[in-house]
């Protein structure tokens, strides 16, 4: 797999692409604006959808996508999941002539030592170590859609806009959280400790209780997912809604909305709509309907 392009090394008129409000969104591959379903590009309601880009940003979508080199379109369309850390060292190891050298021999000598946001990871949660090929792999499993996988990744690397880190980069004027303005927004506080997330999460545990899912959600599974189930398909629900559920809270914080619950439901019934018409366009309903027949929205 070769790497997928940084949007903000593309050109239009010898001028690069930079969008501060698409790029606080964490908007920064190419494959992020790709529906491999369907094996096109978003439509520009989509991306407005998924990454609550505002509706008068039409201009910059065409132009993006319309500079978009084809032979960045063709990599992507052979490409079935987004490049991924390991994709990179392997990328580079893989040449015949190392650009690095001491790169090249610390991943050799070191293979499987974990990274500092793996060890700050284990450190937050007071673990010695936790299964990080269940958690790399947990997105891959749970759904196909690019946009989910992408931002699961982007989670577990810590990359993630919150307003700490917009605020030390000086694009954002607070470093306070946009639901609470109370506590500074750090990725903990974004998606779990704020005062009205957890009300979401309260709800979303008595929605899985109805279906006959009894998990009790904690921030260490509600980042990495589910695996005690008591089948892989009930484990990749959940584990699909729960990446869907913090992508919707990313968003709500963009639009400075607090998030509702039935809004989600909304959302989510049209994920698994969507998902229903591709499997009939596919003839694969009873996949489908193996996944999701347990899921009942009032």
């Amino acid at each position: 797999m070769v790497l997928v392009c940084n949007i903000f090394n593309i050109t239009s008129n010898n001028k690069t692409f930079f969008y501060k409000d698409w790029f606080e969104r964490s908007i920064k591959y190419v494959d992020q604006l790709y529906d491999y379903r369907i094996k096109d590009f978003y439509s520009f309601n989509d991306i407005c959808y998924i990454y609550g880009i505002p509706s008068n940003n039409f201009l910059k979508y065409y132009t993006l996508i319309k500079s978009i080199p084809i032979h960045i379109k063709s990599e992507i369309n052979t490409n079935n999941a987004p490049c991924t850390q390991t994709t990179f060292v392997e990328n580079i190891l893989g040449r015949k002539n190392k650009t690095n050298k001491i790169f090249y021999t610390l991943q050799i000598k070191n293979p499987t030592e974990n990274s500092k946001t793996q060890n700050k990871w284990q450190v937050l949660f007071g673990v010695h170590e936790l299964n990080w090929k269940h958690i790399f792999t947990m997105p891959y499993k749970a759904t196909i859609e690019s946009t989910l996988r992408n931002f699961q990744y982007k989670y577990i690397h810590r990359i993630i806009a919150t307003n700490k880190y917009l605020f030390k980069c000086k694009l954002s004027n607070s470093n306070l959280c946009d639901f609470c303005s109370e506590n500074i927004e750090t990725i903990e506080h974004l998606f779990w400790e704020c005062k009205h997330i957890q009300p979401i999460w309260n709800h979303l545990t008595s929605f899985l209780e109805q279906q006959q899912l009894n998990v009790k959600l904690s921030f260490l599974n509600v980042s990495f997912g589910i695996y005690s189930l008591k089948s892989k398909d009930c484990n990749n629900i959940v584990n699909f809604i729960l990446i869907m559920m913090k992508l919707f809270i990313f968003n709500m914080k963009f639009k400075k909305q607090v998030p509702i619950f039935n809004c989600f439901i909304h959302s989510l019934k049209l994920k698994v709509q969507i998902e229903k018409e591709i499997a009939l366009s596919n003839d694969t309903l009873q996949n489908f309907e193996q996944k999701w027949n347990r899921i009942k929205f009032s």
